[in-house]
């Protein structure tokens, strides 16, 4: 490997880790969810009617190896490697299923804030419960698991469907974020590789369904590079073979490296131009699904335009774009902000990833302790 890269890889870490240790603890009930909302789904390319659940859990098992994710503020919503037990986690998922008429809900996806398919950050008995429960909803069709990689086992997944029946369908979801091993490594510090990813959906995409995630909003990218790598990994998880791919706008979480870089005047959020001209390059021929800016913990600051179009361009994304997924809802009047826009498309920058990195870092490593403020 490169000795610049290798060096970057090390300092973005070694950041990452005194974010980490750093972050707030709160002391989280482990009986009760995170959060629950409905959210857009698709069966048969046709919206539906989506609960999304986050089980408050121990956190994801590569903060501790790695560091996280440089855009990832789960960890400050965890319960910071304290596993719920089994009587936790059901009563997580039935205190927010109850809240909802399940007759009206055709999916459900669970999160947790990293892998539902690692035992150690959520019991598989407890797994096991919620596909027995989901198996006596008549009007849910499809259940969704969040996970990395390196933890969709086929024998986990084959003993999961059993339990739904054959009349349910199972996915998992997955974030590839980018296509480029590079920009996953050194921008995002994701600790996998698309090979990773690949050898996943190869392991069980041919008995469950495959979604895939991409992040819009890569740190360390200028705008342009941000739209052309956005593009270039949907059309990558497409070739993939992903059924379902989710585009993930960057949004400031705390406690985060891309607040940390905002903060420092280093990083910018995508423009909702920016998202918008990614959806119009991929549509009709790849139909991705816009997540709606909401995490957990919630985020401070989402992408924009300017104060007269935000509002406006974020409703027609999250509403009309999203029920309809074609050209004409991605239509919009030209505003005065585009002008800026381009601008910032204009921009460029010809130094070497490592280096930008590096440079970066070494810039707003004093906002560290700040950042916790």
């Amino acid at each position: 490997m490169d000795t610049s890269i290798n060096s970057a890889g090390k300092q973005l870490r070694a950041v990452l880790r005194s974010i980490r240790s750093a972050t707030p603890y709160s002391d989280f009930p482990r009986d009760r969810a995170a959060s629950s909302d409905i959210r857009t789904g698709y069966l048969d390319g046709n919206p539906v009617r989506r609960l999304v659940i986050t089980m408050r859990a121990p956190g994801c098992s590569w903060v501790e190896r790695g560091g996280g994710c440089t855009m990832c503020g789960h960890f400050a919503g965890t319960t910071r490697g304290v596993l719920p037990t089994v009587e936790d986690c059901i009563s997580q998922f039935t205190g927010e299923i109850d809240r909802y008429d399940p007759g009206d809900i055709r999916i459900v996806s669970l999160y947790n804030s990293g892998s539902m398919l690692d035992p150690d950050e959520f019991p598989f008995d407890a797994l096991r419960y919620i596909c027995r429960a989901v198996s006596r909803f008549p009007s849910i069709e499809k259940l969704v698991l969040e996970s990395r990689a390196e933890y969709i086992d086929r024998s986990s997944i084959g003993e999961l469907l059993d339990i739904l029946g054959p009349s349910r369908k199972l996915s998992v979801a997955v974030g590839l974020e980018t296509s480029d091993d590079l920009k996953r490594q050194l921008c995002i510090n994701k600790g996998c590789t698309r090979k990773d990813i690949e050898n996943a959906i190869a392991t069980v995409g041919d008995i469950a369904e495959i979604q895939l995630y991409i992040l819009v909003g890569i740190p360390f990218l200028t705008e342009r590079e941000m739209l052309d790598d956005a593009v270039l990994s949907i059309r990558c998880a497409s070739d993939m073979g992903a059924d379902e791919i989710h585009i993930e706008p960057a949004t400031i979480q705390r406690y985060t490296l891309t607040e940390l870089l905002y903060r420092a005047g280093l990083y910018r959020l995508p423009s909702l131009h920016t998202l918008y001209e990614v959806l119009k390059t991929v549509v009709p021929g790849i139909r991705p699904y816009v997540s709606p800016f909401r995490h957990m913990p919630d985020p401070d600051i989402i992408p924009s335009g300017c104060p007269e179009c935000t509002g406006r361009l974020i409703e027609q994304l999250l509403t009309r774009y999203n029920i309809s997924r074609t050209p004409d809802s991605l239509d919009y009047a030209p505003c005065t902000c585009m002008d800026e826009w381009r601008s910032r498309l204009a921009e460029t920058d010809p130094r070497p990833l490592a280096e930008r990195i590096q440079d970066a870092l070494e810039s707003c490593f004093q906002f560290v302790d700040g950042i916790m403020s």
